[in-house]
């Protein structure tokens, strides 16, 4: 068993969500191998690397029984394509996390849709993690690993949500 969190690449600093996983470290799937970017990060229960190649990166995807990440929407379509079911915690622009809240509007339909486990703050990370590794064993024993089925129906939420989201950011310009 193994816990792969994941912050990507982003240069504003989310130390919000390293929080948390400094919190519940001890009670995640062992390893916890943590992809912590531009963020600065050091706890002696997890396993830090600051950047991964994407063949490295997907390994841990798949590899892991656990995926704890940011809103990105690269990140999350592999989490889903590989039949996984991420807890995902958006980057706020409000806490100078990222430069616009498009990752909270992506995170909350991707939640609405049952594909991800939405964790708003770090107080949220225990539940979100409960619940998102029952809906995986469930997952596992309806479907196996179901990552081919689930990725064309998520290509195009993704697609929609964000010209959606373009379209009103464009209108408000």
């Amino acid at each position: 068993m193994s816990t792969f969190v994941s912050l990507g690449n982003a240069l504003q600093p989310f130390a919000r969500l390293l929080e948390g996983i400094g919190r519940l470290a001890a009670r995640l799937p062992q390893p916890v191998i943590v992809q912590h970017g531009h963020t600065p990060f050091r706890d002696g229960a997890c396993r830090p690397a600051p950047f991964l190649g994407m063949d490295e990166f997907i390994e841990h995807i798949h590899n892991a029984d656990l995926l704890i990440m940011h809103a990105g929407a690269g990140s999350i379509m592999h989490a889903v394509e590989a039949g996984k079911v991420p807890v995902v915690m958006p980057r706020r622009a409000a806490l100078g996390e990222h430069v616009n809240d498009h990752q909270m509007e992506f995170a909350q339909a991707l939640a609405e849709a049952g594909k991800v486990v939405l964790a708003n703050t770090p107080d949220d990370l225990a539940h979100a993690v409960e619940e998102a590794m029952a809906r995986q064993k469930l997952a596992q024993a309806k479907h196996g690993s179901a990552g081919e089925d689930s990725m064309p129906p998520l290509t195009l939420m993704i697609e929609r949500v964000l010209s959606d989201y373009a379209r009103q950011f464009s209108s408000e310009s």
